[in-house]
């Protein structure tokens, strides 16, 4: 009787988390030695059962020692023809003026960007390219780049 009282509830959690929207959300490891800027972190998004009208999230993960206050970053859809079907730039804040975090953590800290509009049709998949616009060619601090893809 007490094992179905704790199974019933992690059961209702495990389907309510599959039901906030979230089509894909997944992390990619950098190197240690830095993000080069001739680096694209790919993401491939699968071929979709649906039309899906919602947003993507670019996630960072940092080291407490990211030494910059800011980071740039292009961001760009690919889709299945190689042809591409969005691009954007953001300018993402870390650090306040005098360098203090801007997000939670002791050792590592974990940003997430602005919705961006995201639109893939019935059918179809594409590819997430990220890679760094940073005036420096490579780019210490960063641990892991990801996204999330969520329906409205």
């Amino acid at each position: 009787m007490m094992r179905r009282a704790i199974l019933l509830p992690l059961i209702g959690l495990s389907i309510a988390a599959c039901t906030d929207g979230t089509v894909l959300h997944s992390y990619k490891p950098l190197p240690a030695d830095g993000w080069d800027k001739r680096d694209t972190i790919c993401f491939d998004v699968p071929q979709t059962e649906t039309d899906i009208n919602g947003t993507l999230l670019i996630g960072l993960r940092t080291t407490s020692n990211i030494g910059m206050r800011d980071v740039v970053l292009a961001i760009e859809q690919i889709g299945q023809t190689a042809s591409l079907c969005r691009c954007d730039t953001i300018r993402y804040p870390l650090t306040d003026a005098e360098g203090n975090a801007l997000s939670k953590g002791v050792n590592t800290h974990q940003y997430e960007t602005q919705h961006i509009p995201f639109h893939i049709q019935k059918g179809q998949s594409c590819s997430i390219r990220i890679h760094h616009l940073m005036r420096k060619e490579t780019i210490l601090g960063i641990s892991e780049v990801g996204i999330r893809i969520s329906k409205n």
